[in-house]
């Protein structure tokens, strides 16, 4: 399975703390996505049999939208988790 952690509300959109993590075999990449962000892809994790598919990091969110992590494994299949993450541009609640 995927899983992703990220706010339910963002309060700043600057930096939005999320994580990704994986317990399925033989993956090969994690990838986040922000679906309405100018450029969609946030960040491409290459995973090797060494390493644990848990990563973290933050990204920049102008809007609320829906955040993908996809597990991508070693035959070629993506797995992914999906959450809305509402972003207040004034970070007043509105």
């Amino acid at each position: 399975s995927v899983a992703l952690a990220a706010p339910e509300i963002a309060e700043y959109g600057a930096v939005v703390p999320l994580a990704v993590a994986s317990s399925l075999p033989n993956v090969k990449q994690m990838v986040l996505l922000v679906e309405k962000n100018p450029n969609a892809l946030v960040s491409v994790f290459n995973v090797t049999p060494e390493v644990d598919a848990s990563f973290s990091t933050r990204a920049k969110m102008g809007e609320s939208s829906d955040v993908y992590a996809v597990a991508i494994t070693a035959d070629g299949k993506a797995h992914y988790a999906k959450k809305e993450v509402k972003v207040t541009l004034g970070g007043c609640g509105g």
